[in-house]
């Protein structure tokens, strides 16, 4: 997994790292071959390169993705391969930051006034400004793929093929332990919060199949809600206003109560997502070739042709931009 956008710093555009992106109060992260996410900042989709394009959301052409973020007040933050960690105060001029680690970073977020990015063999960064970043005390040397701030929490997420699930919680970003709760045998992959309610998903074999999605519960830990078995598989899941919606490369879920899922329209001639946000125009999402996916509802979507030529890995946005993040150093807004 990979990059994340945070806002803070000047730099060149020209990494070559792949990148992943998702937008929290004020910081992104990103990865080196491939950015993956971004997280608390504000997310625009720009490519390195003379391209540039707009994502056009249910509501019109000149629909922003306006939220409590303002320009200059948010930092986009990305990570990805090889350690990379870039941020911006505007999704055009990035500058590099040191993370201290040559290992992949998969996601990084935003809560608790801290950045906290997480990736390859267990490790975890956090950061009070997104400029200087520290080794946090982690008790695990598993892949970690997301993390997010939940109610007062982070929660990190992550495993192996041949263990199962990896869990991992921290009230400050710096200290983390393990939950004393039995692990799933899937490893995750992504996680959603709407801050009262916590939802993760992934897959227990090589192949990626056997999906499933669970939510959180404080004393007891994950339960599993959805079984896709070998046929449905979701990769993405963010939380909107009222629902939570799951996607992937034949279908979407949602749900108001975290508990009954409902399937959605098919997605026709969609290719696999990668990341998905609720902003107030509707929901987005990115993936393989630079394709996005716009909804209304999380029920109805529309297909738009890839702005990039790279994969796209990460959605995040605010203060008037989107910006995604993806695969050879791609940003596009």
């Amino acid at each position: 997994m990979g990059p994340a956008l945070a806002r803070e710093g000047v730099a060149s555009r020209t990494a070559d790292p792949d990148l992943r992106s998702r937008r929290e109060p004020a910081g992104v992260g990103v990865r080196s071959d491939t950015l993956r996410r971004m997280s608390r900042a504000l997310v625009v989709l720009l490519a390195l390169g003379p391209i540039a394009c707009n994502f056009i959301l249910p509501g019109g052409d000149d629909q922003t993705a306006e939220d409590s973020a303002t320009p200059g007040e948010d930092l986009y933050i990305a990570v990805g391969d090889d350690g990379a960690l870039l941020s911006s105060a505007d999704a055009t001029t990035w500058t590099v930051r040191t993370s201290g680690v040559a290992l992949a970073l998969h996601a990084v977020t935003w809560g608790a006034d801290h950045y906290v990015a997480v990736g390859q063999a267990g490790t975890i960064l956090e950061s009070a400004d997104g400029v200087t970043w520290n080794a946090a005390s982690s008790p695990s040397t598993r892949d970690l793929y997301a993390v997010v701030h939940h109610d007062d929490r982070f929660f990190a997420v992550g495993g192996d093929n041949s263990v199962g699930a990896e869990t991992l919680v921290s009230f400050d970003g710096r200290t983390w332990t393990r939950p004393e709760f039995a692990p799933l045998k899937h490893v995750l992959t992504d996680l959603a919060s709407d801050g009262a309610n916590l939802v993760t998903l992934g897959t227990y074999d090589a192949s990626l199949q056997s999906f499933g999605l669970f939510t959180w519960t404080d004393g007891t830990g994950w339960t599993q809600r959805v079984d896709g078995g070998v046929v449905a598989r979701y990769d993405a899941v963010a939380a909107g206003s009222p629902a939570f919606v799951a996607i992937g490369n034949a279908g979407a879920i949602y749900t108001e109560d975290t508990v009954t899922w409902t399937s959605t329209l098919p997605l026709v001639g969609a290719t696999e997502m990668k990341d998905l946000i609720a902003t107030p125009g509707g929901w987005l999402a990115v993936g393989v070739a630079g394709q996005s996916l716009t909804s209304s509802d999380g029920l109805q979507w529309v297909s738009h042709a890839g702005a990039a030529a790279q994969n796209l890995q990460g959605v995040t946005a605010g203060g008037g931009l989107y910006v995604a993040v993806g695969d050879g150093g791609t940003i596009v807004s």
